[in-house]
């Protein structure tokens, strides 16, 4: 019962992907959709509302032509030099520069 369960929920993750890549409007390199590269105050202003607003955000930095850039997701805090710090879980921690992003977008 259980492994029919898991099939379904699996081979509905894989429909899912799939009509995401065949009917998305972004671009899609390697299987990871590529968002729009955010104008430098907007993601300022998205920054500083997630580190205010205690947001869950996903992150995509800027990446070589033809190659997929990185996606992560976590909550971003700031250190006492200004640093923004995105806590992904208890032991993995990216340190993240504004400059070398591409987007930001609230997890809900």
């Amino acid at each position: 019962m259980q492994n029919s369960i898991a099939k379904r929920v699996t081979l509905s993750d894989r429909v899912t992907t799939l009509s995401q890549t065949l009917f998305s409007p972004l671009p899609v390199i390697n299987g990871q959709a590529v968002y729009a590269q955010m104008p430098a105050f907007q993601l300022t202003l998205f920054l500083q509302q997630a580190l205010d607003r205690h947001y869950l955000v996903r992150l995509q930095f800027k990446a070589a032509p033809e190659t997929a850039p990185a996606t992560v997701i976590g909550q971003l805090k700031q250190d006492l030099a200004g640093h923004l710090i995105l806590k992904q879980n208890t032991q993995l921690t990216t340190i993240v520069t504004p400059e070398l992003l591409r987007s930001v977008q609230r997890v809900k």
